[in-house]
């Protein structure tokens, strides 16, 4: 892999002048949104566009369905220009090359879509290809995006090459699948005829609504371009993210994975919200990123990392941690003098009549200090205390020990199940790795004060992966914003991103100014969920509305939600438009897609089941659906 050498540089790219911005190069990442006003209206996309111009949007996207649209921005932009704005627009193009052609002599930027552009969108037929058909194909798009080039150099239009996992086309499909792969292989068809060209006023982007795939295809792309000597600045997004905690925490897992390696010119935090709320969460993003120092650690070898490798760390199982265990949920609870009834129902727990039972939320550890308990615990709930200051506050309480403690008492302990809080530079002392060798029943609880803490952390991992330790790490993380918005971005960034490249067998949050046990509970449960490493409640795909979408998403999201939160073994997908439904939908288990002004689409998997329904009763019709497939059963 080329991502060996973890120095956090970033990925080199040319710069793009997109209107009054420039993306790429040593410029700072920019930040946009799109606009989901309906598609044709001036007057709406107008007063949007000041609204999240104004919110510190540097980019607008709006929805492109056919020529009208396309002249439509274009009076936008007129507006807009009146009032001394000259913010860059950005005409989103689906299925239509003719409408391309139009926004590209009125806009800043075009987006197409190459599985839609020329080639026949998904439809999850298979057919064949001979190699002269499959050229004929490739040659019907040069010729049409040689006639988008010619535009775009005419009027210093910029484009940008927007792959979706949900809506790679029929002939690509055959080839490759709905994978990854299939993605990389989209976006580069298009960016060598652009380089052929010599068009290097592209910007390009690969989105899923799975963060895994996002962040494979991203990371193969960049590899490919260096490749093939092509250095287009990349668009980082996760697609159908959700809303609420939800979506920030998808949103933040995905695109701050990448900016962690250096990938990455410009964001979106796309959010079925209203698009003004998209720009402060992406602001946060973009400024934890900022100022990271890069990391360079002599000590490791980084030719042994591979950032598509989803279990890159191994570990033995300690009680109910590491090996084959879901990752456990820490909560702090230092600053509570009590661990009560009242306590435990915050943990997530509830009371049968004869004792307490864990919901699939319920925390599986707390750490305190000076508490009282005055209740009978759950069975499963651990108790951390701190050995060195702490009295031990229960029977079969677990003591952490800091780096010193565990030199000095290991070799009287090694029977004792324990924790011990190291740094990463604790791991390059020999005496701490071979304490860790001797005590197979010790739970390492990595911390970090370093600047670049994500690098920092997978530096620890790598360190112990070397040394063959496989002792269980809960990644710790402490934070002093008071901001809960700014904490949701940073914490799901930093642990995330190490969840999901196989690092970490538990996370435990501190923030001394955001203390409410309940909140931090299922913020982490949020980020175990997006990052695939434990699903304890029913998964949502929902796009952000545009002016593509034929329902108001954004309530039929929170009733599906409403009716549908107890199916923790579901995915259920909320969809706009028929864009990007089907393809996203592959990986839901119900789909709910807008498929006319207010009718409806119901799927089971990729099957369209229930067509043209009145948006009025499709969430009951959903329902029906679920429980004719015998998927439902009745809230507890």
């Amino acid at each position: 892999m080329i991502f060996t050498s973890f120095s956090i540089k970033r990925f080199p790219t040319h710069e793009v002048k997109i209107g009054n911005i420039t993306i790429g190069g040593d410029s700072d990442i920019v930040i946009q949104t799109m606009c989901n006003t309906p598609a044709g209206d001036v007057e709406a996309g107008y007063k949007q566009s000041k609204e999240v111009i104004s919110a510190g949007a540097q980019m607008v996207r709006f929805a492109v369905r056919n020529r009208a649209d396309a002249e439509s921005i274009g009076k936008i932009k007129e507006l807009l220009l009146n009032d001394n704005i000259n913010t860059s627009l950005v005409a989103d193009v689906h299925f239509s090359s003719q409408a391309a052609f139009v926004a590209a002599k009125l806009v800043d930027k075009v987006r197409i879509n190459p599985g839609n552009f020329i080639d026949k969108r998904a439809t999850f037929d298979t057919k064949t290809y001979t190699e002269l058909e499959w050229k004929e194909e490739l040659d019907k798009i040069e010729l049409t995006l040689n006639e988008l080039i010619d535009i775009c150099v005419a009027h210093d239009t910029a484009l940008r090459i927007g792959v979706n996992h949900g809506s790679l086309s029929d002939r690509i499909m055959s080839k490759y699948g709905n994978t990854t792969e299939g993605m990389v292989e989209s976006a580069m068809e298009f960016l060598r005829i652009c380089k052929k060209r010599d068009f290097q006023n592209v910007v390009i982007s690969l989105k899923s609504s799975n963060i895994r795939i996002m962040n494979s295809a991203y990371f193969m792309l960049a590899k490919q371009m260096q490749v093939e000597d092509m250095h287009y600045p990349l668009h980082l997004g996760v697609t159908e993210a959700g809303n609420d905690l939800s979506g920030r925490v998808r949103s933040a897992i995905g695109i701050g994975r990448l900016l962690g390696h250096g990938i990455g010119d410009t964001i979106r935090i796309s959010l079925t919200e209203n698009p003004v709320k998209e720009i402060p969460a992406a602001q946060k993003l973009v400024n934890h990123f900022k100022h990271r120092k890069p990391l360079t650690d002599t000590n490791n070898n980084w030719e042994e990392y591979n950032p598509l490798d989803f279990s890159f760390y191994y570990s033995h199982e300690v009680g109910n941690i590491g090996g084959e265990n879901p990752v456990i949920a820490v909560c702090d609870i230092r600053n509570y003098r009590v661990l009560d009834n009242v306590m435990l129902e915050k943990l997530g727990y509830k009371f049968n009549g004869k004792k307490w039972i864990p919901t699939s939320q319920a925390a599986d550890a707390v750490y305190v200090k000076d508490i009282e308990i005055i209740t009978e615990l759950p069975e499963n709930l651990s108790v951390i205390y701190e050995a060195g200051t702490t009295k031990m506050p229960c029977e079969n309480a677990t003591p952490l020990f800091n780096n010193l403690e565990f030199i000095y008492i290991a070799d009287k302990s090694k029977e004792l199940t324990k924790w011990v809080s190291l740094t990463n530079s604790d791991l390059s002392k020999s005496v701490i790795i071979e304490q860790l060798r001797n005590s197979p029943k010790t739970v390492i609880v990595l911390e970090t004060v370093s600047q670049n803490g994500y690098a920092d952390q997978m530096s620890a991992f790598l360190k112990l992966k070397s040394a063959q330790i496989t002792n269980p790490v809960i990644v710790k993380r402490n934070y002093v914003s008071d901001d809960w918005e700014t904490f949701v971005i940073e914490s799901s960034a930093d642990t995330g991103s190490l969840l999901v490249g196989g690092m970490g067998n538990g996370v435990w949050l501190t923030n001394p100014f955001l203390t409410d046990v309940e909140d931090n509970r299922k913020l982490t449960f949020e980020i175990l969920q997006a990052s695939r490493v434990r699903i304890s409640q029913t998964e949502y795909i929902a796009c952000p509305s545009c002016g593509r979408t034929q329902f108001d998403i954004e309530s039929v999201l929170a009733e599906v939600r409403s009716k549908t939160n107890h199916l923790t073994h579901l995915k259920i997908a909320v969809m706009g438009c028929i864009v990007n439904g089907p393809g996203e939908m592959a990986d839901a288990d119900y789909g709910y897609v807008g498929a006319a002004p207010n009718r409806v689409a119901l799927y089971k998997g990729k099957v369209a089941v229930k067509k043209n329904i009145s948006a009025d009763v499709a969430v009951e019709q959903l329902i029906a659906l679920i429980k004719e497939n015998n998927d439902w059963v009745e809230p507890q």
